[in-house]
């Protein structure tokens, strides 16, 4: 009796790891369909003239899913991010209680959760690490490729006419530039950099042969885009991919630098040929070279960003009480001091208005948890390390300019992917049976 007991026990264990197997299976294979669901609901939109928020109805359940395997295993880590998300929107809920606009609060409610969401899917992945070792290596990895696959094919059905443009046209002119069915052209521009980056990666280390052709598609397909930052990324990406994959010798004068060089050189000025032949086309050539004269070469980068985050902060500064300080004022406080545009499309400036110097440390500190381990492994033998660390360093970089990358709808599920996939363990078929 004792020996059947044990045997029903362990039967009835067993059968609860598998399924708890397929619902974190399942959980990799839609995070595979991530940009396809953001396209669909763009096209929606586009064609319809209404959004049904289908990609907040798909993305919601994941994260949900998410938390509930994180508190089931790691119960400090689950409090920490409830801490965080009650957090960031204690400013908007003081203001809230004087000024009741739930558009505006739900809004910061929903982006309280958004520049938490990389840490939370990076978290749920290294659970999954240690539960199904082969589970992030097989599907994390897949979710990644598919996604891949989405860009390429929006931006295909985009230079055939249908879908968004990235800057749309005024005075009766075409807009400029492609997104296919995704409406925003900054969020874009941060899934581009991380997909391609990581197809750039694979190529360079298992294919090299087919790493020139992708490189010279990558730039075609940052020249579609047509953003001042997937433009700049991708030459980042083409020249630098080879640099860090030197590991140890990344900050050496070696001959591989040198042979990049000219190749650089040649990129660059086809690249400037190519902006300055677009600006003469579409009359902006002459607003441009003014704009460099009078406000320099930053001035073009950020695109009038300066000026209004100096707004931005002047009212927050000058409004605000100690509370506020710390804790911000999110979107609901902004609508206060502007009538119409409550951004500035600098992230670092935004998380400080929204959510305080408290609230703002937090969300850098779960980026500084996310990105730690492939810092901590980029000189040794884990094979994604440094393009993590890259793709990191380039995200960090174009929220400085562009804005939409920190509380990115579009890229933070992947991100936190991307960034999980350094704990990949080698495949141990016969120590994991939940393997197909």
């Amino acid at each position: 009796m004792p020996t059947d007991l044990s045997y029903n026990i362990n039967v009835v264990k067993r059968d609860g790891l598998h399924r708890f197997y397929l619902i974190n299976k399942t959980i990799f294979i839609l995070l595979s369909f991530i940009l396809w669901i953001d396209a669909l609901t763009g096209m929606i939109q586009f064609y319809g003239g209404f959004s049904i928020k289908l990609s907040l109805l798909f993305k919601l359940p994941i994260v949900f899913t998410m938390l509930i395997v994180i508190l089931m295993n790691q119960k400090v880590v689950f409090t920490f991010i409830l801490f965080a998300i009650i957090t960031l929107v204690l400013g908007s809920s003081y203001r809230f209680l004087s000024n009741p606009k739930i558009s505006f609060y739900v809004n910061d409610l929903a982006m309280s959760i958004k520049v938490i969401t990389p840490f939370i899917v990076f978290y749920y992945c290294k659970v999954i690490s240690n539960i199904f070792p082969n589970l992030l290596g097989k599907y994390g990895v897949r979710a990644l490729w598919i996604n891949f696959y989405a860009i390429l094919f929006n931006l295909t059905i985009g230079v055939l006419g249908f879908g968004y443009t990235s800057y749309p046209g005024t005075d009766g002119r075409e807009g400029i530039g492609v997104n296919g069915f995704y409406i925003a052209g900054n969020e874009l521009s941060g899934c581009f950099v991380l997909l391609f980056g990581f197809v750039l990666h694979y190529c360079w280390n298992i294919k090299r042969l087919i790493f020139y052709p992708m490189a010279i598609l990558t730039i075609i397909c940052s020249a579609l885009i047509a953003t001042k930052t997937a433009m700049f990324a991708s030459l980042l990406l083409v020249f630098l991919i080879p640099i860090v994959n030197e590991r140890a010798n990344v900050f050496k004068l070696t001959k591989l630098k040198l042979k990049l060089f000219i190749p650089l050189l040649i990129f660059s000025s086809l690249l400037i040929y190519f902006i300055l032949d677009l600006l003469h086309t579409i009359g902006l050539y002459d607003k441009v070279i003014w704009v460099i004269q009078e406000k320099g070469v930053l001035g073009l980068l950020l695109s009038g960003r300066i000026e209004f985050s100096t707004q931005i902060i002047e009212a927050f500064m000058l409004f605000s009480t100690w509370f506020e300080y710390a804790f911000g004022v999110g979107t609901i406080g902004m609508s206060d001091y502007f009538f119409s545009k409550y951004s500035s499309e600098v992230d670092p400036v935004d998380l400080f208005v929204y959510f305080g110097v408290i609230g703002s440390t937090i969300v850098y500190f779960t980026y500084y948890i996310m990105m730690l381990p492939a810092f901590s492994v980029f000189r040794r033998s884990s094979f994604l390390s440094p393009i993590i660390v890259l793709v990191n360093m380039i995200l960090l970089l174009l929220s400085f300019f562009s804005g939409h990358i920190l509380n990115s709808g579009m890229l933070g599920l992947l991100w936190g992917v991307f960034n999980s996939l350094v704990f990949i363990k080698p495949i141990e078929r016969q120590k994991d049976s939940y393997n197909d």
